[in-house]
């Protein structure tokens, strides 16, 4: 880069930042407190996102955007009802995220996601940590993850089985949730 007293601060980012308006979720794994949100913008180093909830700096939270996937950040500032979250990723997700970010200024976002969903109309169950059983209907299906349909809804971070499969529920959708497949090395406590 130039020098940075010459440029505005916007050219001083250590990562190339694109403008969007997309749907986006927060989650605070602390108090499993969750809140619809919309990203702003967003670089490989962080993300700027419009939400109702108020949450103080320095605050650990995972941030989910449709497309591209989930991030956990820390809260740097919050005002105006915006919220800058400085993402703490590894490197290899950063370059992916990076790679993703000139995908979608592309207009290429078939090309996101790293494996393809298949539509699917098949009914099931899944069953809770707690045992419960709820009624779904599979909506679309990947090999990182599934969308179902359901009337009840587990809260974000909630491990279900689906058949012998485990899964982590990382998001609420407006007629049910989605589930990313889960590899266990041990049970969690």
């Amino acid at each position: 880069m130039s020098s940075a007293a010459a440029s505005s601060p916007a050219d001083r980012r250590k990562y190339e930042r694109i403008k969007l308006f997309l749907p986006g979720q927060l989650f605070n794994p602390i108090n499993e407190q969750s809140a619809e949100c919309k990203v702003l913008n967003l670089s490989a180093g962080g993300a700027a996102v419009q939400c109702d909830v108020q949450f103080p700096t320095g605050l650990s939270l995972v941030l989910y955007i449709e497309n591209f996937g989930r991030f956990e950040g820390t809260t740097i500032v919050h005002k105006n009802g915006q919220l800058a979250l400085e993402f703490a990723i590894g490197e290899s997700k950063r370059g992916r995220l990076k790679e993703m970010i000139r995908t979608f200024a592309a207009g290429n976002l078939a090309d996101m996601r790293k494996t393809e969903r298949v539509p699917s109309l098949v009914s099931g169950s899944i069953t809770r940590e707690n045992g419960e059983q709820i009624a779904c209907d599979v909506l679309d299906i990947s090999l990182d993850g599934v969308s179902l349909r359901t009337r009840c809804r587990p809260p974000v971070g909630e491990i279900v089985n689906l058949g012998r499969t485990r899964g982590r529920v990382v998001r609420h959708l407006t007629e049910g949730i989605a589930v990313q497949y889960v590899k266990e090395i041990g049970r969690a406590a």
